[in-house]
């Protein structure tokens, strides 16, 4: 769902936007800030910094390193027929490897910006690391949205949760794989690009964008998506780590809870619950959770070793970290969509457990 330029004028669109750019700021420590010279920095941000870091990944690296995806989605998709077909899965790598192209034909367009800042105690410049303007961000997305959305109707994925969980899978896959061809300078401005990329297929947050030009910038619900999105990561990571101490034990297809590619897919899913609460509070309806979020995860989470007790257990940390760091006034507007979000997967409990 693209957002068209009239929604984007909307004040109220304008504001979140501006809070989703900041997910794909350029993270940079503040010891490799001292690592990295400035020169090199400011060299990998040049029209030709860019060219020569896309130059690393030309085609044929990126349909062996998205073939090598695939197989190792295939294996942890292995249960779902209708997503890993060998034909099928030919044609995914093949989308898959077009989408990357055209990605990073964008990643060659000025976007972020490393500005100077005062001399440090060594006289050395300290540069701080700018993110996508809106501007740059709306583009990104209306570049990249037809695409994914041409990608998912050829597979029929937007009908089909099992494959749209393989679809996030591979891709999250495939920036991993993608990533290791590059220096570490290199990652931190590729990086950001292939989040928002793996993002996009599981993420509604332009959704989220469209539906508040429907609010005043006075509007209860959209001043409380606007207090907790800046939010969703420190919520993510708290329900994580208390996710962690409750199930020590646990272990998905895809490892332990403590593995580093399973901790990204869980705080990647729980950024995903709170995107759709919140697309819930500004349509004013249930609808995305239950028609959209519970099918998903009904269908996909068994798959990968995600038990019911677990989901369950998720929900509720989930709802108690949103409203530990809300106004008793917000959690008065909230309570019937938080409500609502643990019962819908309640009440989808016995489908789990039978897929499971």
């Amino acid at each position: 769902m693209l957002i068209s330029s009239d929604i984007s004028q909307n004040l109220t669109t304008q504001q979140l936007v501006k809070i989703w750019a900041e997910r794909y700021k350029p993270q940079i420590s503040f010891s490799a800030q001292h690592h990295f010279a400035s020169d090199a920095l400011l060299h990998l941000i040049s029209p030709e910094g860019r060219r020569e870091t896309v130059a690393k990944l030309h085609r044929s690296l990126i349909e062996l390193n998205c073939e090598y995806a695939a197989s190792k989605a295939s294996e942890l998709y292995e249960c779902i027929p209708s997503a890993t077909s060998p034909s099928e899965i030919t044609s995914i790598v093949q989308c898959t490897v077009e989408i990357y192209l055209n990605l990073l034909e964008f990643y060659k367009q000025p976007s972020y910006l490393l500005t100077d800042t005062l001399q440090n105690s060594k006289g050395d410049r300290d540069l701080r690391l700018v993110g996508l303007s809106n501007t740059d961000l709306i583009k990104l997305a209306s570049f990249i949205e037809p695409l994914l959305l041409e990608y998912q109707e050829r597979h029929q994925i937007s009908d089909d949760w099992a494959k749209l969980g393989f679809l996030t899978t591979h891709f999250n896959f495939s920036n991993v794989a993608l990533l290791e061809n590059l220096n570490a300078a290199e990652q931190i401005f590729v990086r950001p690009y292939f989040k928002f990329l793996e993002e996009q297929v599981a993420l509604p947050w332009l959704r989220v964008c469209e539906a508040a030009s429907m609010h005043e910038l006075s509007s209860p619900a959209f001043q409380i998506v606007q207090h907790m999105l800046p939010e969703v990561e420190a919520i993510s990571h708290r329900v994580y780590m208390n996710l962690l101490r409750q199930f020590p034990k646990t272990t998905t297809r895809r490892g332990r809870l403590d593995h580093p590619s399973v901790k990204h897919s869980c705080l990647r899913d729980l950024d995903m619950f709170q995107a759709y609460l919140w697309l819930c509070v500004l349509q004013g309806n249930l609808a995305p959770i239950e028609d959209e979020l519970v099918r998903l995860c009904t269908m996909v989470m068994p798959r990968v070793g995600a038990t019911w007790e677990m989901t369950a257990v998720w929900n509720v940390l989930l709802v108690a970290e949103i409203m530990s760091r809300t106004w008793m006034s917000e959690q008065r507007f909230l309570k019937p969509y938080t409500n609502g979000l643990i019962r819908a997967f309640e009440r989808s409990q016995s489908q789990f457990v039978v897929e499971s």
